[in-house]
């Protein structure tokens, strides 16, 4: 047993057909077939592996999706997450139900390249471009205006040749 989150649309959804099947079960009486089911025939009989597969079909070609096997669809689920959740493996991990987070590495953390594209332009902006906005030090002409850069940057060296320039005039 594990903890879901579920978005609030699934959760409407599955909310939706459990009242469905409420009804249906109080219509059907005794001829509803009560398995405990989330998603269930109007009856309360399960779904075959091959009725799904023909309703997924159906849903793709109405759609102009690619098509795809219902497995596909915890992949894409699992993958979606872990692009949209910044790639928390962990949090992903917990929604599969992986015992392993290398599970959900192995399997789901796919890149694409409007990631990469995100990815270049994020190193370009907190990279290359606050490195060009922190001022350059402007190189020096001479060795005069390094002794006073140096000077003002070490106020205990200045006072030190002061103090030995003034000790030179008394003498």
């Amino acid at each position: 047993m594990r903890k879901v989150f579920l978005a609030k649309t699934v959760s409407m959804a599955l909310t939706g057909e459990k009242d469905r099947q409420q009804r249906a079960k109080e219509m059907l009486d005794s001829d509803y077939q009560d398995f405990g089911l989330v998603i269930a025939h109007e009856d309360g009989r399960p779904y075959e592996e091959r009725q799904i597969a023909f309703l997924l079909r159906k849903l793709t070609d109405a759609t102009g999706l690619p098509p795809v096997v219902f497995h596909s669809l915890r992949h894409c689920s699992a993958s979606l997450k872990l692009q949209i959740g910044g790639g928390n493996i962990k949090a992903v991990q917990g929604d599969t139900g992986h015992a392993q987070s290398r599970m959900v590495t192995d399997l789901y953390a796919h890149t694409n390249n409007e990631e990469r594209r995100r990815l270049t332009e994020k190193v370009e902006a907190d990279f290359f471009q606050k490195r060009a906005d922190v001022p350059q030090e402007k190189p020096l002409d001479n060795s005069a205006e390094q002794a006073y850069r140096l000077l003002q940057e070490n106020p205990d060296i200045a006072k030190l040749i002061i103090a030995t320039l003034q000790k030179q005039t008394q003498q």
